[in-house]
């Protein structure tokens, strides 16, 4: 009898797909961690803890996961957690579905804003670094950066 074997995503794959949702990572560790640097920290740790994890079927499920248990941790840490709170940091398939749909609406944006956004968030560059970079004044990036948060915002509440 033949026995089929499970799928598991090349690295390349799962790579991209980690790629993909880095800016929604990162919304869901600052919805939690309410700070701009442990959010990245945790963003990190978790995207490499599921690169290097070999048999993952879903990464964006699994990094999800690990993101939740870095940032309990990191709160815990810090004691800034109650038993309560962690039953509200439960990820369920709904706040998954609410992540791919910020997803689409990131690829929306204008070219510039999505550039800068993806830049700050996902390749972790400063703004004076994203100005240099774009070529427009620090102040300006600032603002991109604002008006696209407060965009991506008032697009997901609209959406649920």
């Amino acid at each position: 009898m033949h026995v089929p074997r499970l799928y598991y995503m090349k690295r390349t794959e799962k790579r991209q797909v980690l790629v993909d949702h880095y800016f929604d990572f990162y919304l869901i560790a600052v919805a939690i961690l309410k700070d701009d640097d442990d959010a990245k920290d945790a963003v990190q740790d978790a995207v490499v803890a599921t690169m290097v994890k070999s048999g993952v079927k879903d990464p964006f499920s699994y990094c999800c996961q690990v993101l939740r248990n870095k940032c309990i941790d990191m709160m815990r840490h810090r004691n800034r957690l109650s038993k309560i709170d962690e039953n509200i940091l439960i990820v369920d398939p709904e706040r998954e579905e609410m992540l791919k749909a910020l997803a689409k609406l990131k690829k929306e944006l204008p070219f510039l804003s999505r550039t800068v956004i993806e830049m700050h968030y996902e390749d972790a560059y400063t703004v004076e670094s994203i100005a240099e970079k774009v070529g427009i004044s620090v102040a300006k990036t600032k603002r991109i950066i604002s008006k696209t948060k407060q965009f991506l915002r008032k697009k997901m509440e609209e959406e649920l």
